[in-house]
């Protein structure tokens, strides 16, 4: 994917899937993702009206 791509992708994840770090760690799918927005305050999560979807966004 280009980064200069404006159109979204549709992604699904499992936030209790066991991932392995870059540095060989495990951790859940859901640690890793507030870890990532902690360290990159540029993106935000937004549900959607019903609540039933996530969104991850990049702040205005």
């Amino acid at each position: 994917m280009n980064m200069d791509d404006k159109k979204a992708r549709r992604v699904t994840i499992d936030l209790d899937e066991v991932i392995t770090r870059s540095d060989g760690t495990k951790a859940p799918m859901r640690e890793f993702v507030k870890e990532m927005l902690h360290y990159n305050p540029d993106f935000e999560v937004t549900t959607s009206p019903r609540g039933e979807t996530w969104y991850l966004r990049k702040k205005k």
